[in-house]
């Protein structure tokens, strides 16, 4: 019975360090990437000056560079579920140095059976990617993108609002309280930020409240369905939400 729980243990422990090790490695291949961008990492293949994973990676993930742009992160984490957020954020990617996006369903495990959630999944290759990309540039934005249906909201903020914006917590900084009152001003439609306006969908579970670097702001951006169709059909708008984020 002893050896047996030792046995249990030990392969507990080395799954650990495999993990681990896993987003570490990928951190280095990153970083040597961004500095020569034939070293592609083993675990990707390049098309189209994008990294696709291959299935080596249980992860997955979907990451482009580029040189030009402004210092942030468009990011679609649920593109399989949250309709048109990678839309929009290829959109943005216009604008911002990087692309990042799952691969594989949110609903998606790893060999560990834990679930591949981009929102909250810690050994993914676009948080090593954040981490090395945070190492390149002296401050830089992450916008991270989702979705959500008024009809399911718990609140009546919630069933009012077309776009809420959070940092993952209450107190939200100046420059995200500048954004959301940009968008309520440009777009016509309820923005509504979190910890102020409303107490639902405010991102305080995702992964990035605490693995984002010290040199980054992580925004997270609820889209419901109504505003995310009106994006994607109606390019003004898209180009004044844009503008709130960058400008």
């Amino acid at each position: 019975m002893n050896i047996k729980f030792i046995i249990i243990i030990t392969g507990l422990l080395v799954s650990a360090c495999q993990a681990e090790s896993n987003i570490s490695e990928l951190h280095t291949d990153f970083q040597q990437w961004l500095k020569n961008s034939e070293a592609v990492p083993s675990h990707f293949t390049l098309k189209d000056g994008g990294l696709y994973a291959k299935e080596s990676l249980d992860s997955g993930g979907e990451i482009h560079f580029k040189e030009t742009g402004y210092a942030c992160i468009a990011y679609a984490p649920h593109r399989f579920y949250d309709l048109h957020t990678l839309d929009i954020a290829r959109s943005l990617f216009n604008d911002c140095q990087v692309l990042l996006t799952n691969t594989k369903h949110r609903t998606s495990r790893d060999a560990n059976g834990v679930l591949i959630d981009f929102g909250k999944y810690k050994e993914s290759a676009a948080n090593a990617f954040i981490l090395a990309y945070a190492d390149t540039v002296e401050s830089f934005t992450i916008f991270q993108l989702h979705g959500f249906a008024k009809e399911k909201r718990k609140t009546n903020q919630g069933r009012k609002a077309d776009i809420i914006v959070s940092q993952g917590r209450e107190n939200a900084s100046l420059f995200t309280r500048n954004i959301t009152d940009c968008l309520n001003e440009k777009l016509n439609v309820a923005v509504m930020l979190y910890g102020r306006d409303i107490y639902e969908l405010g991102g305080t579970k995702n992964i990035l409240t605490t693995l984002a670097p010290s040199n980054s702001q992580f925004i997270h951006i609820e889209l419901s369905r109504e505003i995310r169709e009106k994006l994607i059909t109606d390019n003004h708008l898209l180009k004044l939400f844009k503008q709130c984020l960058t400008s």
